[in-house]
């Protein structure tokens, strides 16, 4: 199903050919039309709204939302395993699952992307890629809801993904995901220390990113043999 990569590609980072093809991915929504008519609507008025933005600012949003602070990361990895060793081996064990499917990865992005594993998604038949979205709806749903109190219109893509799976999103966990991302302190400075004092994989930090409380194992791959597989 194309639609769960054009949802990565819309949180990816703003670029001019993503512009110029926006109206070709809104064809493709509307063509396998898998969200409800309102929420299929307020994303394509999402679309449109970034393809008429001045790129450059659409491109300073972007990197202000998501590349700064770990609260709206989307490593998945980063909201389970913080800078563990376990993610490393979370790391390789997706990787895996990638390759079955025939997808290869670029060096140069972690297989944790979110972007990345919903292309993945995207080619695997539509039973089972609602079952691996539902290992990480929890993450999906903490980061729009942080996005939406932050009232940033990329909320809605967070909340079409959360719809593409019919696991139950755990109200608790993204209530107490908004307290902690309040509590936070995304200053340059804060996140420079908080940067410098957890270097990736040093084995030492077994926290959480510290926004996605009691996050839980992944089971990608998982089998879903009770669903009949659709392509």
């Amino acid at each position: 199903m194309r639609s769960f990569k054009i949802l990565g590609l819309l949180i990816t980072y703003p670029t001019e050919e993503l512009r110029k093809n926006m109206e070709d991915l809104i064809e493709v929504l509307r063509r396998e039309h898998v969200l409800p008519g309102k929420l299929e609507d307020r994303l394509i008025t999402f679309m449109k709204k970034l393809a008429a933005r001045n790129l450059l600012w659409a491109q300073e949003d972007y990197v202000s939302l998501f590349d700064r602070g770990r609260g709206h990361s989307l490593y998945l990895f980063e909201h389970i395993h913080g800078e563990s060793r376990d993610r490393g081996q979370a790391m390789v064990d997706l990787i895996d699952h990638y390759k079955e499917k025939g997808l290869a990865v670029n060096a140069r992005e972690l297989p944790d992307f979110l972007p990345l594993f919903l292309e993945y998604l995207s080619i695997c038949p539509l039973e089972e890629a609602q079952g691996n979205l539902g290992e990480v709806v929890h993450i999906v749903a903490a980061i729009g809801a942080k996005l939406k109190k932050r009232g940033s219109d990329y909320c809605v893509v967070f909340e079409a993904l959360a719809k593409m799976t019919d696991v139950r999103i755990d109200e608790e966990f993204v209530r107490k995901a908004l307290i902690e991302e309040a509590a936070r302190d995304d200053s340059l400075e804060a996140l420079d220390k908080e940067w410098a004092e957890a270097p990736a994989f040093d084995g030492i930090g077994d926290t959480d990113c510290g926004t996605c409380p009691s996050a839980r194992p992944l089971d990608f791959g998982a089998n879903h043999s009770e669903l009949s597989p659709v392509k």
